[in-house]
């Protein structure tokens, strides 16, 4: 019968936990990292015993871990992430300018065909990828130098890049959501990227007046029509 696994961050640590198809009884592996807040836990596709963990605390800050035996181990891997050129300023919470400063790592997304490969959403908003396993980490800049980003601000949880969905059929094409400016697609692997945002009103602002502002929670992929019209969004 097919097992099941479900990796789990929490505000006290990671756990991850596995049943059998039933889902009648559960085994907890953890807490990992106790007493750390883990924003995100994910498996690479492409081989399961390959984990990467996001790791935070206000007063150690990030720390990136890699597991390469399904999380019986953790490892910390790559953990600098730098803006590319000249990040300038964003919108602060009233309105004023604010320079770009990574803060940690809200989600990552590996690859579905390499394990080496992962891309990571981080606060403030913007997309890095790895391809050597997390050891090092280069900024995917065409999402952060949309000609909107000043106009970015951050949401009451910061301004993060939460949620990243790779098209399993084309993976050059990624929608990603960003607290508080809203939902981005690029068709050609981030190197350009467009406002995704149409629908998402609902103050009888029309679409074209608010290209950002939009403090989407979440982001899915519709799994047998991965279309740009059926990648749906929760939010305000």
């Amino acid at each position: 019968m097919t097992g099941v696994r479900v990796l789990v961050g929490t505000r006290k640590g990671g756990f991850v936990l596995t049943a059998d198809g039933t889902r009648e009884k559960w085994d907890v592996s953890g807490p990992h990292f106790a007493g750390w807040e883990i924003y995100h836990v994910a498996g690479s596709p492409a081989d399961p015993d390959r984990l990467y963990a996001s790791q935070s605390s206000g007063w150690f800050g990030q720390i990136v871990q890699r597991s390469d035996d399904g999380g019986l181990t953790w490892a910390p891997v790559g953990n600098e992430f730098t803006y590319a050129g000249v990040p300038g300023t964003h919108q602060w919470y009233d309105g004023t300018p604010h320079p770009w400063e990574f803060a940690r790592v809200w989600h990552f997304e590996p690859s579905a065909t390499d394990p080496d490969t992962v891309l990571a959403g981080v606060e403030d908003a913007a997309l890095f990828r790895s391809t050597d396993g997390g050891a090092t980490w280069q900024e995917l800049a065409g999402l952060r130098e949309h000609g909107s980003g000043p106009r970015w601000q951050p949401g009451a949880g910061g301004m993060c890049l939460h949620t990243i969905v790779v098209d399993p059929r084309d993976p050059a094409r990624m929608h990603v959501a960003i607290s508080a400016a809203g939902v981005f697609r690029t068709e050609d692997g981030g190197a350009s990227w467009e406002p995704a945002n149409r629908g998402l009103r609902s103050d009888g602002i029309p679409d074209e007046d608010a290209e950002v502002g939009h403090c989407v929670h979440n982001l899915a992929m519709h799994p047998q029509r991965p279309t740009p019209s059926t990648c749906r969004s929760t939010g305000t």
